[in-house]
């Protein structure tokens, strides 16, 4: 049917100019408006017809039929009937009652019994003009037998009337019956009611931009029953959504109700602008009573009959999910997109941006219900229409509102990702709505748009689940972990690596980075390895089905593009990190690389392992062995502005190496086998890795042959804490500089603290 009235557009448009000249003369206008009185009183225009109909008959089978008839009844049974005024039509009437009541009566109990469920029956019965003329062709039947027995019985008789009556009318009747019941029965049938309140609309949509409808424009009464009748017909097919039971009905009245407006915005720029008036009636619908002050918006936009659609939609969008029809609200979502699709090709822009409010309003519905359920399927259905009619404004080059929807798309994800931290089910449609984005994103580069425009948008897929201001510690660590958002971005990563598109790459690896902030390095590169296995062993279908069928949202073609991509965010995290621990510790170039080069050699492999945790640190520094000079210093260096020595009030002392330079030390030992024990005082010169070197304090007295000890024990208490130390050291000799070179030991103990 679209597909007509796409190819009578031409002539519609050729034909509109003359219709609207042509329909204002006076008898023009008297004829269409007694055609319009007619429509909208079917009965009695049915009942005046038939009556006409039968008197002129009757007439013209006196004129011109009757002898031929009695001539061939002669012929046919070889005798003279004689005279028909001798005919007995006593019975005339009471067989016509009789067949007015079996068909009257199998009315009244078919559309009785079928109102249960389809409800508004008779006001659709009421418009068959084949019911209502046949019914009366049987009342003013009967009517005209009565009349000609009433006339028989004073002596007026009509022998042509009563062979019409009998030989035809009763006989035509009689045969019709039964497969007018047959009509009726069928027609009550719910799908056959249904594609009529459809064909019935359709047809007085398409009579619109006839030269009546057009002279009648500007006559109130007939714009208001037009507008009406219009609005009826989505009232019976709501109603009906209410009643019945079958998901197959429920899936054709939705269907119908997106094909209507479909066609209608077709036909559309063919009606005359008078049309759009809002009128009384349509003020007081059910779904406009609240929409008191936008009337005149709606007749600026010529939209009041897609904004009774949408309303309609609304409300059984929300009423399907309460009910659990999953399949039934996501294919009202699907029905919207078309219309959005249609409003795109009209050049509709009004009716685009209220396709878009639909959309978000159905995604603010759409949140609320799985805030009370839990329930991720309906916005993982709207998520997928959504981003079909988004793709056809890429199509068609809509750019504001393309950048638009993406806003609102980012939004809805941001706000999916704070309300469900901790529900993984619904979280997961943030990876959906992302995936939709990222889709769009291909589409528009395929496109070739500007390069600024684009940006924009990479820029919203980056913050649909990453917003300023949210905390990601309320976030489930599965979700953490089992990140979708990041497979998608990862994903579109590889696409724009494909097309060397360095800018973006760089873009989103960067965001991609600030999951070293909440993991920890080990963590991110686990999770970096678990998302290049899915991306590089994912097939494009899943192994489960869902909604939208068995399609994989993750999968990625540009398996090759993973290792580079993979390296460059290795490459990425190993500056951040280094340059981060060179900004907080004022490490050296070297000193920073040097120490990144010492934490691959950790079980984790993180650099946080050497910086935070003193215990792995000296682990780490007992496991070095022989090293070059430079190395040495730099150790040495590193332990200072780590501060893992006993100047930090925090550290525990366990090995000398920790002791600070500038500890005073109580230092006493024994020569040989002597008994006397050498007490005195030094201090820490220099702590390295092998020896620590110490310098005797100036005291009054005789040096202590400290060369001659062969250990000494060292007392001492570092000057930010309240706790005293002790360890025994081996001593080594002494340097070129003059001062004692003492080995180290890693049982330092706590003897007093104060």
């Amino acid at each position: 049917m679209e597909e007509a009235l796409k190819n009578s557009d031409s002539e519609l448009n050729k034909n509109v100019n003359e219709n609207a000249e042509n329909s204002e003369s006076g008898f023009s206008y008297l004829i269409y408006r007694l055609i319009a009185v007619a429509d909208q009183n079917r009965s009695t225009a049915a009942l005046v017809g038939c009556l006409f109909l039968i008197t002129v008959l009757d007439i013209l089978f006196d004129l011109y039929l009757f002898e031929p008839y009695v001539d061939l009844i002669e012929t046919l049974s070889g005798s003279k009937p004689g005279e028909f005024a001798e005919v007995d039509i006593g019975f005339a009437p009471e067989v016509w009652q009789a067949i007015l009541g079996m068909v009257l009566g199998t009315l009244i109990l078919v559309i009785s019994i079928a109102s249960q469920s389809i409800p508004k029956l008779i006001d659709l019965y009421m418009k068959d003009l084949i019911s209502l003329i046949y019914v009366w062709i049987l009342i003013a039947s009967g009517a005209h037998a009565g009349v000609i027995k009433l006339y028989g019985e004073i002596g007026l008789v009509r022998e042509s009337s009563r062979v019409f009556n009998a030989h035809f009318l009763m006989t035509f009747c009689g045969i019709v019956a039964f497969p007018y019941i047959f009509y009726i029965l069928r027609y009550t049938k719910p799908t056959n009611i249904i594609a009529q309140i459809y064909g019935i609309n359709m047809d007085l949509i398409r009579s619109l931009v006839t030269p009546r409808s057009h002279a009648l424009v500007k006559n109130d009464t007939v714009l208001s029953s037009q507008q009406h009748t219009m609005f009826e017909s989505l009232n019976q097919l709501d109603d009906i959504l209410e009643y019945v039971s079958f998901k197959e009905l429920k899936g054709d009245i939705i269907y119908d109700m997106g094909r209507t407006i479909r066609n209608y915005m077709l036909i559309k720029p063919y009606l005359h602008p008078e049309f759009f008036r809002v009128s009384e009636k349509v003020r007081s619908d059910i779904s406009f009573k609240t929409l008191v002050g936008q009337y005149e918006e709606m007749e600026r936009t010529r939209s009041f009959y897609e904004q009774k659609c949408f309303r309609l939609m609304n409300n059984n969008y929300i009423k399907l999910m309460e009910q659990g029809e999953f399949d039934l609200s996501s294919m009202i979502a699907g029905e919207v997109a078309k219309i959005g699709q249609t409003a795109i090709e009209c050049e509709e822009e009004d009716i685009v941006e209220i396709v878009i409010i639909r959309f978000n309003t159905f995604f603010r519905m759409s949140i609320k219900h799985a805030l009370r359920n839990n329930e991720p399927r309906n916005i993982y259905n709207l998520s997928f229409f959504y981003g079909q009619f988004i793709f056809h404004l890429v199509e068609h080059k809509k750019i504001d509102q393309v950048k638009k929807c993406f806003m609102y798309l980012r939004m809805y994800g941001v706000e999916i990702a704070r309300l469900f931290a901790g529900v993984p089910s619904v979280y997961f449609n943030v990876a959906v709505i992302a995936c939709e984005m990222k889709k769009l994103l291909e589409q528009i580069y395929n496109d070739r748009w500007d390069m600024e425009i684009q940006t924009a948008l990479v820029n919203e897929i980056l913050q649909v689940d990453n917003p300023p201001d949210f905390n990601k510690d309320d976030l489930d660590q599965g979700i953490m972990i089992n990140n979708g958002v990041r497979w998608i971005q990862f994903g579109l990563a590889l696409f724009y690596h494909r097309e060397k598109e360095e800018e973006f790459v760089q873009r989103i690896a960067k965001d991609i980075l600030d999951d070293l902030d909440d993991l920890g390095e080990s963590t991110f590169y686990r999770i970096l390895g678990m998302t290049e296995g899915l991306m590089r062993f994912a097939g494009p279908t899943f192994w489960e089905d869902t909604d939208r069928g068995n399609l994989n949202i993750f999968f990625s073609p540009d398996k090759d593009e993973i290792t580079p991509f993979k390296e460059r965010l290795l490459g990425l995290a190993k500056e951040n990190l280094i340059l981060r621990a060179k900004q907080k510790y004022i490490f050296s170039d070297f000193e920073a690389e040097y120490l990144w080069e010492l934490s691959r050699n950790t079980k984790e492999k993180e650099l946080a392992q050497l910086t935070d945790n003193i215990v792995k640190f000296e682990k780490m520094v007992l496991e070095l062995g022989e090293i070059e000079k430079e190395k040495l210093d730099a150790i040495i260096q590193i332990r200072e502005k780590l501060r893992f020595n006993s100047d930090n009030p925090v550290v525990v002392v366990t090995s000398s190496r920790q002791i600070a330079v500038g500890t005073k030390l109580e230092v006493s030992g024994k020569v040989g086998d002597q008994k006397t024990l050498h007490q005195f005082k030094a201090v820490v010169m220099f702590n390295s890795i092998n020896f620590m070197y110490i310098n005797l304090v100036a005291q009054q007295g005789s040096v202590p042959p400290v060369a001659k000890m062969a250990q000494l024990t060292l007392r001492f208490k570092p000057p930010r804490q309240h706790t005293y130390y002790q360890c025994r050291l081996p001593f080594e000799g002494i340097s070129p500089e003059k001062m004692f070179r003492l080995g180290h030991s890693d049982s330092v103990k706590i003897t007093e603290e104060s």
